[in-house]
């Protein structure tokens, strides 16, 4: 009698579980055996039912093992002190999805490591937690960690798993085909019109500034700009347009947990090459995103840059023969500049006029906060001839050096949002110049677009 009313107080206790607790399930595939210096991709698959809403994920891991992230869901990822978190301000919609991550043993790894997490979430303005079945991680072997690929003739090493990702580094790879840097892949614009762009511009020989564009209409909530960059350099942020910066050994991130409102955005850090040797780099990257409770994804594609002298050598040469090819004006054929040895040079006589077109606008004195659209950046000086050629643009352009670059930028705007316009007829248009993006000047001094609008009190169009 005891034992069949101690059966239905379990029956009643488990019955009201299910019909007053949301039923989450936490499932966490960690392998059972890891080989020391090896990488492993891990996925949990949370079962959640209707919940929506606030939530966060936590792996704690042992010393010897580390997280880094490859498919979030839409969270934003950090790992530190042995804790993984995916922090979630609104769970996906569908009532079970997978995150993924790569697990790391050190070369010094051994033994029974164990793994714990919990589950936290919202639900009717109070906190819970759901435990995640705790696992443990068996680390053998100690071969070095710059060998994460099984030993010849034993490819069970690693566990047989088509997923299994390594790459170079310890970046964390937003998708398995950023674990080797490729170069040309071209931008992608992602569902809702989302696009970016970026632009690399030499300090010095062995420094760069990075500014990515990001239009990104009208959307809010979670972003998440993930540049990856050559191993060995070192980023440093600049202006993080409001978005949490990060960086762990490749990978520079910019996460927003609330996009603001701006349609476009500028985020900008400065690339380091440290003791890399000269040469030719690429930097890859992309801009993930919610759009109706769906992670989305704009690839700004690849863009290449050089270290060395020849990153600023060009900026040594003479300015005085070359004006007549940078009249600013278009002059015509594409063959003039070519053809200065006609000593006949009355090609010497649009020379001065040239510098009409480039002077007023970037040599005169210039009073207040205004805006201009830099359309393209390079090392020596084209004219007008180039740009018909090159892009199918005819209109007015002005010269500046700047940061050791000749920069071309066109208009003068009291407003931001008249030369974002401008931009955007830029692009419109087809012209495909290497840029195009919005620059501030205040009393002739170039400025980020930031400080010009606080300067003059204006706001990001919407």
């Amino acid at each position: 009698m005891i034992k069949s009313l101690t059966l239905l107080n379990l029956l009643g206790i488990l019955l009201f579980k299910a019909i007053f607790l949301t039923n989450v399930v936490v499932t966490h595939e960690a392998p059972a055996t890891m080989q020391a210096g090896t990488e492993v991709k891990v996925t949990v698959t949370v079962d959640k039912g209707p919940l929506s809403g606030f939530a966060k994920l936590q792996i704690d891991l042992p010393d010897g093992l580390t997280a880094t992230a490859v498919e979030t869901k839409g969270a934003s990822f950090t790992f530190a002190d042995g804790k993984a978190k995916f922090i979630w301000m609104a769970l996906p919609s569908q009532p079970q999805f997978k995150v993924s991550y790569t697990l790391s043993a050190t070369a010094t790894a051994n033994g029974s490591l164990p793994i714990t997490g919990k589950f936290s979430y919202i639900e009717d303005n109070e906190r819970k937690t759901e435990d995640m079945p705790a696992a443990t991680v068996t680390i053998t072997g100690g071969t070095t960690a710059q060998d994460s690929s099984p030993p010849p003739g034993n490819p069970t090493a690693m566990p047989a798993n088509a997923n299994d990702v390594t790459f170079a580094g310890g970046g964390a790879p937003v998708a398995d085909e950023e674990n080797v840097m490729e170069r040309g892949v071209p931008p992608q614009q992602g569902a809702g019109g989302v696009m970016g762009a970026r632009t690399i511009t030499p300090i010095t020989e062995r420094e760069m500034l990075v500014e990515v564009t990001i239009q990104k209409t009208d959307l809010r909530g979670f972003g998440k700009l993930t540049e990856t960059i050559p191993a060995g350099f070192t980023a440093l942020e600049k202006n993080s347009s409001e978005a949490i910066f990060t960086v762990q050994d490749r990978i520079v991130k910019f996460v927003w947990l609330n996009l603001p409102a701006a349609r476009e955005l500028k985020v900008v850090y400065k690339l380091r090459a440290n003791e890399q040797p000269d040469g030719d780099y690429t930097i890859n990257g992309d801009f993930g995103y919610l759009l109706n409770d769906e992670t989305q994804r704009a690839v700004i594609g690849s863009t290449d840059f050089v270290v060395g002298p020849k990153a600023v050598a060009q900026q040594l040469v003479p300015a005085t023969p070359e004006p007549a090819k940078s009249t600013g004006k278009t002059d015509g054929t594409a063959q003039d500049g070519a053809i200065a040895k006609n000593d006949k040079p009355k090609t010497a006589a649009p020379k001065p006029a040239a510098p009409k077109t480039v002077t007023p606008k970037v040599a005169a004195p210039e009073t207040g906060v205004i805006y201009k659209v830099q359309i393209m950046a390079a090392h020596r000086e084209v004219g007008g001839a180039y740009f018909n050629s090159r892009f199918n643009y005819g209109g007015d352009f002005s010269i500046e050096r700047h940061e050791g670059w000749i920069k071309y930028v066109t208009g003068r705007y009291g407003q931001y949002r008249e030369a974002r316009d401008q931009r955007q007829s830029f692009i419109a248009a087809g012209h495909n110049f290497r840029g195009p993006f919005v620059t501030a000047y205040n009393n002739g001094d170039r400025i980020t677009v930031q400080e010009a609008l606080m300067i003059s009190n204006q706001k990001w169009s919407q």
